[in-house]
């Protein structure tokens, strides 16, 4: 029960009190805790008083939303590594995890502006498209979207990818090993699309990876994005003294 005589906010105490399940290990990874409602009901507060402490600790990644589910405790947060050239079932499941992949979409389609400048093609040109759902220990956990050059890599519309890396599939095609890749990594808010299929709330913070892998002779292969909720990764980059880096900010206005 809370003390509504303490000077402790009654929010913070049920903060508290979640805190201390956790500790106790009657709340564990991946188990659901109170509405706001019931934690309301519960402690005889308001719902806004209730909302207050898991907002809190949403924020504060110890605990996560599934919309439409519930709010739930937080695992640890998975490392992956920030480069677009990695596998992601293959580097998730080196660490013991669980992952399958739900292909959304996979087509052709007339190459963007942005998509032709990245893949070195001309006017005019079409490009493969392959968006999929990553899921982790069952949970949605990743959303990718890649762009292959049609002409180069037709045959992978062929293919599994659910069953298949796509890495695997593009070195298999072209008979080039994919050696480099050139990423950015940037914060933003889930769209409502993204937010319905990670399960989180439109607005919540994800981590945006953007990214070209290249083969061995420098041949662009395929341009990803990558979206991740801001509560499940942390990535990590490894530098050597001889590697560049830029930092470069976007979209601020610049004083006279």
């Amino acid at each position: 029960m809370v003390d509504k005589r303490s000077s402790t906010p009654l929010y913070q105490q049920i903060q508290n009190w979640i805190l201390d399940e956790i500790q106790a290990g009657r709340l564990e990874p991946g188990d659901q805790v109170p509405s706001e409602f019931e934690l309301a009901d519960q402690f005889s507060v308001s719902r806004m008083t209730a909302r207050k402490a898991l907002d809190n600790l949403t924020m504060r990644d110890v605990l996560y939303r599934r919309k439409g589910k519930g709010t739930y405790v937080a695992e640890g947060m998975m490392s992956y590594g920030l480069s677009t050239m990695l596998s992601f079932s293959q580097t998730l499941r080196a660490q013991g995890y669980t992952v399958a992949t739900n292909v959304l979409l996979m087509d052709v389609v007339p190459a963007s502006a942005k998509v032709q400048e990245n893949l070195q093609l001309g006017p005019d040109s079409n490009a493969i498209i392959i968006r999929r759902l990553r899921i982790v220990e069952g949970k949605p956990a990743a959303i990718h979207t890649s762009f292959l050059a049609h002409r180069y890599f037709e045959p992978i519309l062929e293919v599994d990818l659910s069953a298949e890396s796509l890495l695997e599939a593009i070195q298999r095609i072209s008979g080039m090993r994919i050696e480099f890749s050139r990423d950015s990594v940037q914060a933003a808010l889930a769209s409502v699309e993204e937010a319905d299929l990670l399960e989180i709330e439109p607005g919540d913070p994800v981590l945006c990876v953007e990214g070209v892998a290249y083969s061995e002779n420098g041949q662009p292969t395929r341009f990803t994005r990558g979206i991740y909720p801001g509560n499940l990764f942390k990535f990590v980059l490894t530098n050597r003294a001889e590697q560049e880096a830029a930092l470069k900010v976007a979209d601020l206005p610049k004083s006279d």
